[in-house]
Formats: C-alpha cells, structure tokens, sequence
C-alpha cells in the first residue's frame, strides 16, 4: 500500500510540477464597445438616490379571504426612473431610514413587544420590497399577521446602482 501511495504521489507531483513551453498563441478578437459614459471621471457608475415616504394612512392591506396566514401591509409608488436597463443589469438597494438617520438594509426583521391587561407579547415585523420597472413597493409583514393597525409612517431610501 505504501508503494502504490508513492507510485500516484511521485506521477502526481511529475504531472503538477511540470511547465507549459512553447510560443504564446495570437491575440484573440476585440470585444465589443462599452457604452459611452457621462462627462465626468472614467469609470464612474451611474447611480441615483431617492427617498419614499408612506404615511400611516396610506398602507394598503392585503387579506385574501382565502390566505388568512398572508396579511400584510404594501404601498406601491410609481418610480419613473426606474428603467428596464436598471432592471436588468443594475443594483437595487432599499434602506429603512430612521428618523436620526441611520438606516437599516432591507429586508429587515424587527423584534417587537407590547403589553396588554398584564399580559406581555412578542412578535417580529418584517420590512422588505419589490421592484419593476416603472414601480416599487414597500412591504410590512407581522409574524402573528396582526393587522388591526396600520404600521407608523416610515421613510425608504432606494439607491439604484448600474
């Protein structure tokens, strides 16, 4: 067994070790024209920021009579600047914005508690979105599907990168 080992170690490390010679072979076709980029620095990425904000008031539930395990708040704004080509071949970053500032990447889940009648209880609360051309939208999901009251006011930041 050790001198088949060795055997298959020694051709191993022959055929491993080996060089490659010989003449280098001819240059291959020119790729095809990148697109032309905006005045400015070389190199740069296209990017736009822009800020959503949904009043309280206006998240729109979503309860199929059929689905009662899929309640959730949405609201869905239209993003004109949001192009088939971002779509396609860019970066869509959604980001809870805090009322300090910071924000938070989506989607998030949130830990949450609250008591009632001496009684204390936990859920989470998910925020995520989804995006298409022309269109985002915004979405709250409660682990327990409570949706009794309308999620507060929340601010997004949605930063396109292509």
């Amino acid at each position: 067994m050790k001198k088949l080992f060795l055997i298959l170690l020694t051709a191993f490390s022959a055929i491993n070790f080996q060089s490659c010679d010989g003449e280098r072979g001819p240059m291959g076709p020119q790729g095809p024209a990148g697109r032309d980029g905006r005045d400015g620095e070389d190199g740069l990425v296209y990017y736009q920021k822009n800020d959503f904000t949904v009043a309280s008031v206006d998240w729109q539930l979503r309860a199929p009579d059929d689905k009662p395990n899929e309640r959730y708040y949405r609201y869905e704004f239209d993003y004109n600047e949001l192009t088939d080509e971002m779509c396609d071949i860019g970066i869509v970053s959604a980001y809870f914005v805090y009322d300090d500032g910071y924000q938070n990447p989506l989607p998030s889940t949130k830990f949450h508690s609250f008591e009632e009648n001496g009684q204390k209880f936990y859920y989470s609360q998910t925020i995520d979105y989804e995006y298409a051309p022309g269109k985002i939208i915004f979405i709250v999901t409660n682990s327990d599907f409570y949706t009794d009251e309308k999620p507060g006011t929340m601010t997004f930041r949605v930063i396109t990168h292509y």
